[in-house]
């Protein structure tokens, strides 16, 4: 009997009722196939537990920290057990270390290095359907370990790769990728497939649909992923390898940024940067020169990440640029992407008055930095004169 693995993001497990509708779900893809299941926390309690553990000056790297902000899986997949077994059908549910899901000791972005798929498919043989607390692993200390913010994907795709699944379904609330947030402009359109590389570059770009390391993951194990939705039904989107690439597939919105300038006494700007990446994943580097260089994050961290580099003695000033005006990254996603089509996305920018502070190139993608209040204007120019 074919096999597929079907993920449930906290907004399909956000209260009991949601629980309930996700194990009708699985109870009628169980009529026709084997199936395991891997969950995320119900919504906002994973970040509740990292408010508590951040409040007790604990953050990523700590193996506490792991165990705090890992446990609201665990309550889903037991519930969802429950659930299950209520409707007649047989379940067990699976912390991370119970697989075991064997990680690196990188607490808080640790990288899976094997799945055991024994015990799981004993009890597929055996009818019985595995709910998987998504996100978490055990270290070779045997820690509890964590796959980063969206980790749960990551876990989804590992599963079904340990499994030989035919496929791994990711539900959210979202039924599909599509060439932009729909939730910011409504004219966006779903896509229904799109290669893994772009998809990676849509995830690394600011797009939650899908965590960027589970995207890498798949490609590497050719693992093929439907992203769909819990609550409406539909085809959602297929990722995989056979699908023709397209020079513009969509564009990724990061909102409200602070750009920073810090001032330091190293030699390279490089420390500082993986300093913050391992607190706060991805910074936007922006200008560099002797001593100096600035960077985007989020506005709402500028008093947090000033508070943790003041502590670093090579840290000599922190200031915050443009203090009065937030600013968003608009990343224009595509295939073999040149100069030429940059230069062109810019010059179609300034064309309809947009100012663009900041514009960069990689194969695939254009960063643009502009305004968060002439973002909407610069999402409807770009998804036009992109044949989006």
């Amino acid at each position: 009997m074919a096999c597929i693995v079907q993920k449930f993001g906290g907004t399909s497990v956000a209260t009991l009722e949601r629980i309930k509708h996700v194990a009708e779900l699985i109870a009628e893809a169980h009529a026709t196939k084997q199936i395991a299941v891997v969950v995320s926390a119900m919504a906002g309690v994973t970040n509740k537990f990292i408010e508590y553990a951040q409040n007790l000056g604990s953050f990523e790297g700590d193996a506490d920290y792991d165990s705090v902000v890992s446990s609201g899986e665990l309550v889903t997949a037991g519930l969802l057990a429950i659930t299950l077994k209520n409707m007649g059908l047989k379940s067990r549910s699976y912390a991370g270390w119970q697989i075991p899901i064997k990680t690196s000791s990188n607490y808080g972005s640790a990288v899976i290095q094997s799945v055991d798929p024994t015990n799981l498919e004993k009890d597929l043989q055996e009818g019985i359907i595995p709910v998987i607390c998504g996100f978490q692993g055990i270290s070779s200390e045997n820690r509890i370990t964590t796959l980063g913010r969206g980790g749960s994907d990551l876990t989804a795709v590992a599963v079904s790769d340990a499994l030989k699944a035919e496929l791994c379904e990711i539900y959210s609330d979202v039924d599909g990728v599509y060439t932009v947030d729909p939730n910011l402009y409504p004219q966006a359109r779903r896509i229904d497939k799109v290669h893994y590389n772009e998809m990676k570059e849509m995830a690394a770009s600011g797009a939650k649909v899908l965590q960027e390391q589970s995207v890498d993951y798949a490609m590497k194990k050719n693992v093929r992923i439907r992203v769909a939705s819990s609550f409406v039904e539909n085809e959602g989107t297929i990722i995989c390898s056979d699908v023709s690439s397209k020079k513009f597939v969509g564009l990724a919105i990061i909102q409200n940024l602070a750009q920073l300038r810090i001032h330091h006494k190293l030699k390279s700007h490089i420390p500082i940067i993986e300093l913050l990446e391992k607190w706060f994943a991805r910074c936007e580097v922006l200008k560099i020169s002797d001593g100096k260089f600035s960077i985007l994050v989020d506005r709402q961290k500028v008093s947090l990440i000033q508070n943790l580099l003041s502590k670093e003695n090579y840290i000599s000033n922190i200031k915050q640029e443009m203090v009065r005006k937030s600013l968003s990254r608009i990343s224009v996603i595509g295939s073999s992407l040149t100069q030429k089509d940059r230069n062109k996305i810019e010059s179609t920018l300034n064309r309809a008055k947009i100012e663009v502070f900041y514009c960069s190139i990689r194969k695939n993608g254009i960063n643009l930095i502009v305004l968060t209040e002439s973002l909407l204007k610069s999402m409807d120019v770009l998804h036009k004169s992109c044949g989006l």
